[in-house]
């Protein structure tokens, strides 16, 4: 049996974790149990120091395994698992000084156990071989560092941001555990939210010829221990060394934590405080490269340039850049750059003053603002705020992942983009998206068009998950189809939309929501008790508590209800088919009720034409008893089945009497010349037979639709 080692203590510690991410508690406590054993044999035969330190915690840590764990939690380690193969653990704080990225964790006479990662099976050049290469040079001077290259590997941002690290003077070599002739390497990387262990070891692919297929330097070509973070950084790309390409300011920031900023870069201009940031530079707190856009082989060739290729900014003087190639060719090594029409972007990144807040979260691509994670931040003064998108299987899918940030002037949560002012928004298909936020108090919505995992950190301020303004909250979804899509108010046809009664028992203070497919917008009517359940027959602007325009896709408005009852009507300017949510925040308990479409349970029509006449009579029948007949006669200039404001309509009215007995049982001396139709109500107490009689104020032509809704059944006669 081999004698029990750190490394394997780790492995279970490790796994524990990881079981618990997944709610697996029973298993998470044997990996735990079993790494407490393996700790116990250790202590007897080894006195490390460190062995009290990591007792204690692994005791803290079984004592919490019952214990409930966020989702933000439990993704830090479920985002530790990029395909089911590769686990990537995030490095374990055991004290102030002593974390798992130390080498007591690595068994340095042992190979990798899992070596069956498939992105290193092939390679881009049929002539390479892996071959191990015994690490013992572990040089660090800073002159044999500044002359890494890349040879025939795409994977200039990798050895620009290695550059830039070097002349940055951060000890890159300390990310790598053992300094030392080894079977293994942890290689500690910046990536999914945490600082992450990649094992990886000194199998290199080597060429028979004297070209290289990993990071080599020219004055030291003995210098190998800079491929080790290559190889880590390749295998948690995803596509071993056929590298497909990245950027600058992604690679510096995985490789040391620096805060990624992208510029895009316009009409030849460079920033206007590109000084500023090389005073910066020279003061060791930010790294500079830059990239250049297309370019075709005749204009590389005169500009000294790679299309598509990033360079570390060596110096910046009187309006000249000087770049330095991470190529091998040292007559091309140094360039000045005096016209920056054909560079792209300048990458920058920033050295974090402050220790971030992070939170994990899942997406899951959902249309409509109030659904995207929001989150509130309180700012005392300037905040750097990092958006990643994690890494994972699919994270080199061919279809562009996009992603949405929108911060907006306000502490509470969204409902609408219109609703608050705007204070900034970004839309990127980069993996990391940084931001700088002012002193103040904002709401940040996150976006994008696929499910992915994320992690938000803000390195100077807390923040929350974003809280509605007011207490109570309901969500109605609803749809337009055939038989409802009014259209706008200006059509006959806008009753025809969805409507919804709404009852205040209380002074509310109300921000309603919508979201649809189209121009859409809602309207609000004063309405009583007594119509409760009953369908608006006009536009009443009397009654209408206040009007906005049709907006594409959203419409918000806030409202101060008095106790009473309302009416709500939704609509689509064009009559358009689709659906719609809305969301009514509260300060108080409303109900919302939707209304029938229909005027009644059992509906039936009869169409016809005028004929240059004034007078038609409808004979229909009623089934039951207590009969609640509600009519609708509508007018139509030819066979559309709408009008509009502006169109022509005669002015109507309807009376209605006892078929037997010709006596009248409503009349009605008014014409109305209304766009939505002629309404009568009545309750006919016995099944009988009636007479509807229309009239038009003048004899014309024209079509006319009667619709009759009853409680019970009718007979056209």
């Amino acid at each position: 049996m081999p004698t029990p080692c750190l490394e394997q203590f780790l492995h279970h510690l490790e796994k524990s974790h990881l079981y618990l991410s997944i709610d697996n508690t029973k298993q998470a406590k044997k990996e735990c149990l079993e790494s407490i054993k393996i700790l116990n044999s250790i202590a007897k035969t080894t006195p490390l120091p460190e062995i009290k330190v990591l007792s204690q915690y692994t005791l803290n840590h079984y004592e919490s395994l019952d214990k409930p764990r966020t989702i933000s939690d439990k993704l830090e380690w479920i985002s530790s698992k990029l395909t089911q193969e590769t686990f990537f653990p995030p490095v374990i704080q055991f004290n102030e000084n002593f974390t798992s990225h130390n080498e007591l964790f690595v068994d340095t006479t042992s190979p990798i156990q899992d070596n069956d990662n498939k992105i290193f099976e092939k390679l881009p050049n049929k002539l390479a071989k892996f071959e191990y290469i015994e690490i013992s040079n572990w040089n660090n001077d800073i002159t044999h560092l500044k002359n890494l290259y890349q040879d025939i590997l795409p994977n200039c941002s990798f050895v620009s941001s290695f550059l830039a690290i070097i002349d940055a003077n951060i000890p890159i070599i300390d990310t790598i555990t053992p300094q030392k002739s080894s079977q293994k390497y942890k290689v500690s990387l910046r990536f999914n939210g945490a600082l992450r262990n990649v094992i990886v070891d000194s199998k290199f692919p080597i060429m028979p010829n004297s070209r290289n297929l990993i990071i080599k330097s020219y004055s030291d070509t003995e210098l190998y221990w800079p491929a080790l973070i290559e190889k880590a950084y390749l295998t948690i790309m995803g596509n071993g060394y056929n590298f497909s390409g990245s950027n600058m300011a992604n690679d510096a920031y995985v490789l040391s934590g620096w805060l990624p900023q992208i510029i895009k870069l316009s009409n030849g201009q460079l920033p206007s405080n590109i000084d500023d940031l090389w005073r910066l530079r020279t003061q060791g707190k930010v790294t500079m490269g830059i990239g250049t856009g297309t370019l075709s082989k005749q204009l590389s060739s005169q500009l000294h340039l790679v299309s598509g290729h990033d360079y570390v900014i060596d110096n910046i003087k009187d309006g000249v850049i000087t770049v330095k190639n991470p190529w091998l060719d040292p007559k091309d090594r140094v360039v000045e750059i005096k016209n920056f029409n054909h560079f792209k972007y300048l990458y920058v990144n920033w050295k974090p003053d402050h220790k971030p807040y992070q939170h994990y979260f899942l997406y899951q691509a959902k249309p409509n603002t109030y659904n995207q994670p929001q989150f509130t931040i309180k700012c005392m003064e300037e905040t750097w705020i990092l958006l990643e998108r994690h890494l994972s299987e699919t994270s080199s899918s061919p279809s562009p992942h996009w992603m949405d940030m929108n911060v907006f002037e306000t502490e509470y949560k969204i409902i609408t983009p219109s609703q608050y002012k705007k204070y900034l928004s970004v839309e990127t298909n980069n993996r990391l998206q940084l931001i700088k936020l002012k002193p103040g108090v904002f709401t940040i919505v996150i976006s994008s068009n696929k499910p992915c995992r994320f992690t938000l950190s803000s390195f100077n301020a807390m923040f929350s998950k974003s809280k509605y303004k007011y207490d109570y909250t309901e969500t109605v979804n609803g749809e337009w189809n055939s038989d409802i899509n009014g259209g706008n108010w200006a059509m006959s046809t806008y009753i025809n939309n969805p409507q919804y009664d709404i009852i205040a028992k209380q002074t509310t203070e109300l921000i309603m929501g919508m979201h649809g497919q189209g121009q859409i917008n809602f309207h609000l009517f004063h309405s009583s008790s007594d119509s409760m359940g009953e369908r608006i027959q006009n536009f009443d602007k009397t009654k209408l508590i206040n009007y906005q325009n049709y907006n594409a896709s959203y419409q918000s408005s806030s409202y101060r209800l008095t106790p009473g009852h309302y009416k709500l009507v939704v609509s689509e300017y064009y009559r358009s088919i689709g659906t719609y949510q809305l969301v009514l925040n509260s300060s108080e308990p409303i109900t919302i009720t939707k209304i029938p479409p229909f005027l009644g349970l059992y509906n039936i029509s009869k169409s016809f034409n005028w004929d240059n006449t004034n007078r038609f009579k409808l004979k229909f029948e009623t089934t039951g008893y207590n009969s609640k007949v509600k009519i609708k006669i509508a007018y139509f200039n030819g066979e559309s089945d709408f009008e509009l404001q502006t169109s022509y309509r005669p002015a109507m009215r309807a009376s209605l009497f006892n078929s037997q007995t010709k006596q009248p049982i409503q009349i009605n001396e008014q014409f109305n010349d209304s766009l939505y139709g002629v309404f009568l109500h009545e309750i006919l107490p016995s099944p009988e037979e009636y007479i509807l009689l229309i009239e038009r104020f003048e004899i014309g032509y024209g079509r006319c639709v009667v619709e009759i809704g009853c409680n019970n059944k009718v007979i056209l006669k």
